[in-house]
Formats: structure tokens, C-alpha cells, sequence
């Protein structure tokens, strides 16, 4: 009996080195970040500013691998193949990842059980833009507008199912309006279709809009959250402008790991990345940009993922949006 505690004492002490020499273990050389959207969107540039801080705090290697298509899909099926060993990451709007199972009939992987969450990263706050010809001057302007134009307003959005798709539909359902949605391949070129007045309005973050809200090519009517932003002052939030509150979404990118990553490396690359962005540089820096930092334990992530998964699979239905 004495022996074979012993053996069992010198199997679990043995078991907890092997995973403790795991966590230990990470970085690997290189680390391999997966956006799956294209270069120079919101994700892509924090998921270099990320890497960047991350390679300077430990000495290796972390580069972004871009990895667009089927409103995320293509990349993260990527990140779910990937190894054991935390050496491939994913940086993605975690609404996509719980909403893109109601939208799509087949997927070819099951989020809950191919992929785990490390952390959010960052939110951002989103804006109701209107070309600089469509006559209304504020967000009561807009919605009585929404109701009455003939033909109703054409909506710009990053593609069917997208974040701001799925935003201006949560403002149609609330308020009533008549939208029509034009969908293009991603939110830029969206933007791009308001400023040559394809669209009427877009739903989009600050980061894209913000220099053409300055120069007046976009007017900016409404944004998300319970307080005005830094970078856009004069811009009100949605109870300032008369809409109904929760009407506009939030967007928050998190990163996340294959599942077969060991609970005890997905906690190392947790802590590593809290502490990139919990400095104050990278707060100042990101909220320049229009975005909050909001890093959380994998266990809050995953538990605001299933709450997003009902409230917006929801809307989605009601909506009646699928996508092939």
C-alpha cells in the first residue's frame, strides 16, 4: 500500500512538472497571430501593437498573419488547427465568433469546443455616420427620416452578418425605420461608399470615420456608449441624441488559442497580455484611436460570449439574415 502511494504521489508530481515545464515554455520562438480581416482595420493594428509589446517583453518573435474571408471564418478555422504549444493565436470580434454559427447553416468547426478564450483586448465604440447630402442634422433628424423617405435609407455594412449589419438592424427593430442594406467586403470600403454617396449611412468605429467626421465629409449623429469619446467630443452618445439605449453595439476583440492549448499556458499568455495592456502607454494610445482597454480572465470572456451568443442570435433570427 505504502509503494503504491508512492508511485501514485511520484505519477501526479510528475504530471504537474510536465505541465508547469509547458507553461514555462511559452513563447515559443514565434508566435503567429491570426486576424482575420484585412491590413489596416482595427484588429490588424491592435494585433500589432500587441505583438510588438509582447516581443518586447519576452525576446521572440510574434507576427500577424492576415487571414480574411467568410466574416472571419477563413482565419479562425486557422487558429483551431493550430498547436498545442500557444504558438498560434487568434485576434477577432468575439461577437463574430458566437454569432456566425446563426448565420452560416454549416460551419466547419463548433467554437465552443475548437477554440479558447485568453482575454478581451479592446473595445470600440461604434458611430452612426451620414453622408454629408443626406438632409438631417442629428439623430432625431435621422429617424424620422428612416421612417418617411421614399424607398427608406440605404445602409452601408461590412458584409451580410457583419457587426454593423447586425447594429443598424438592432436600431431598425427598436425604432421602427425602413433600411436597406448594401453590403460590402469589409467596413472601409463601406466608408468609402458613404463618402461617394453609394449609402446614406454606415455604422462603423471612430478609426475610420474620425478624419472624414473632421473634415466634414461625414457627419457623425450618434455613437454607442454612456459617454461621449475623448477623440470625438462633440459627437453624442445615444441617450444624449434620443435613441433608445443598447440600440448601438459595442465591439470588443479578444484573443484566443486553439483548445487543445493547456489551461496552464492560455493563464501565462492571460497574464503576459494583461500586463501590455494595462500600461498606461498602450491605454493613451489605443484611446486616441477609439478604443478602450478591456482585458479580462478567460473565464469572463467565455461567460460574456454566451450571453452575446443569445441576445444577438436573437436579433439575428428576427431579422430573418443567412448567409451561405
Amino acid at each position: 500500500m505504502i509503494r503504491s502511494k508512492s508511485r501514485l504521489l511520484a505519477f501526479c508530481l510528475l504530471a504537474l512538472g510536465a505541465v508547469s515545464a509547458m507553461a514555462q515554455s511559452w513563447p515559443p520562438a514565434t508566435v503567429r497571430i491570426v486576424v482575420p480581416y484585412p491590413p489596416g482595420t482595427e484588429p490588424d493594428v491592435l494585433a500589432r501593437d500587441l505583438g510588438n509589446a509582447l516581443s518586447k517583453q519576452t525576446g521572440k518573435a510574434f507576427v500577424v498573419d492576415n487571414r480574411p474571408g467568410a466574416n472571419s471564418i477563413v482565419g479562425t478555422e486557422v487558429v483551431t488547427k493550430g498547436e498545442a504549444d500557444g504558438s498560434t493565436l487568434l485576434m477577432v470580434d468575439r461577437l463574430a465568433v458566437v454569432t456566425n454559427p446563426v448565420l452560416y447553416a454549416k460551419m466547419p468547426y463548433q467554437w465552443e469546443t475548437a477554440l479558447k478564450p485568453v482575454s478581451d483586448l479592446a473595445g470600440v465604440n461604434l458611430f452612426v455616420g451620414v453622408r454629408e447630402g443626406l438632409p438631417v442634422k442629428n439623430f432625431a433628424e435621422f429617424l424620422q427620416y428612416a421612417k418617411t423617405a421614399p424607398g427608406g435609407v440605404n445602409i452601408g455594412t461590412g458584409g451580410n452578418g457583419h457587426v454593423n449589419h447586425i447594429g443598424m438592424e438592432m436600431l431598425k427593430q427598436a425604432h421602427g425605420l425602413n433600411f436597406s442594406y448594401v453590403p460590402y467586403r469589409g467596413v472601409a470600403p463601406a466608408v468609402l461608399g458613404l463618402l461617394s454617396g453609394e449609402v446614406d449611412a454606415v455604422m462603423a468605429g471612430g478609426m475610420v470615420m474620425q478624419s472624414h467626421a473632421k473634415s466634414g465629409k461625414i457627419r457623425l449623429l450618434a455613437m454607442g456608449d454612456t459617454q461621449r469619446a475623448m477623440y470625438l467630443p462633440d459627437v453624442p452618445t445615444l441617450a444624449e441624441a434620443g435613441g433608445k439605449p443598447g440600440t448601438i453595439p459595442s465591439t470588443v476583440f479578444a484573443l484566443f488559442a486553439p483548445a487543445k492549448v493547456p489551461d496552464a499556458v492560455v493563464l501565462q499568455i492571460n497574464q503576459a497580455v494583461a500586463k501590455v495592456m494595462e500600461s498606461p502607454q498602450v491605454k493613451g494610445t489605443y484611446a486616441v484611436r477609439g478604443m478602450d482597454v478591456a482585458s479580462s480572465t478567460s473565464q469572463q470572456t467565455l461567460a460574456a460570449m454566451k450571453k452575446d451568443a443569445v441576445r444577438y442570435g436573437k436579433i439575428i433570427r428576427e431579422a430573418g439574415i443567412k448567409l451561405e
